[in-house]
């Protein structure tokens, strides 16, 4: 079974768990279930019906909930965090201990913000620059690559492990725009959930998403498709 675990969402950000969960179903996992807020999760079960939801009690993500994730987590293969979550302290702390889950992760956005220390393993991160300089001054790029590969979001894409780095030079200007890296965390979650490695993942994804990018970007003649447009495409490409 290929099962992937969201954990994310937010009183103000109820789409990015829901792009990311897309995003993994289309990208080779047998299925995602997301565990939200409980305003955020009804709101995902309105936009699709391939996605299960665990509903957790408030309008944010805190500690008090990482039992029941814990739980969760004895059915998954891979995690991913921090997709609309916020940085509240509560949530913040939440993110932390997730982090340290020993099964494949994918660590996105909000829980890239929370990370301290580098007591890290078996992680995809994937950082824009500003989450970049913030792993740098919090846990340390050198010890994350020990045993983690990062993908280093811009113009351009970097991958980069202990021992390779690889430079996706035509990455397309479109994916910078709000909610695409929602979906390429679900994309490498979708290829870890088959067991590739994290390297091949991160590539995979990276690469998908670039092409798809490339071909709205001709389809609508500029920079005009929006993160949901990529998920549509894959939906036509499954």
């Amino acid at each position: 079974m290929k099962r992937v675990l969201v954990v994310g969402g937010s009183e103000e950000y109820s789409g990015a768990v829901f792009l990311a969960g897309i995003a993994a179903l289309r990208s080779g996992a047998e299925s995602v279930v997301v565990m939200a807020p409980e305003k955020v999760a009804w709101a995902v079960n309105a936009l699709t019906p391939d996605l299960v939801t665990r509903k957790l009690r408030g309008k944010y993500l805190t500690l008090s909930h990482k039992r029941e994730i814990m739980r969760q987590l004895k059915t998954a293969d891979v995690l991913v965090i921090g997709n609309g979550a916020t940085t509240r302290p509560g949530t913040a702390a939440l993110m932390r201990a997730l982090a340290t889950w020993p099964g494949k992760k994918v660590i996105d956005a909000d829980a890239l913000k929370a990370l301290r220390g580098s007591e890290i393993t078996n992680a995809l991160l994937t950082p824009n620059r500003g989450e970049w300089k913030l792993l740098e001054k919090n846990t340390g790029i050198k010890k994350l690559l020990e045993t983690n590969v990062i993908i280093k979001k811009g113009m351009p894409t970097e991958i980069l492990s202990k021992t390779k780095m690889f430079l996706q030079r035509s990455t397309n200007r479109g994916l910078e725009k709000a909610g695409t890296g929602d979906v390429l965390a679900g994309l490498c979650a979708g290829y870890l959930s088959q067991s590739f490695s994290l390297w091949f993942a991160a590539k995979k994804a990276c690469e998908t998403g670039n092409t798809i990018a490339e071909l709205l970007t001709r389809k609508k003649k500029g920079y005009y498709f929006l993160a949901s447009d990529i998920v549509n495409e894959l939906q036509k490409k499954s």
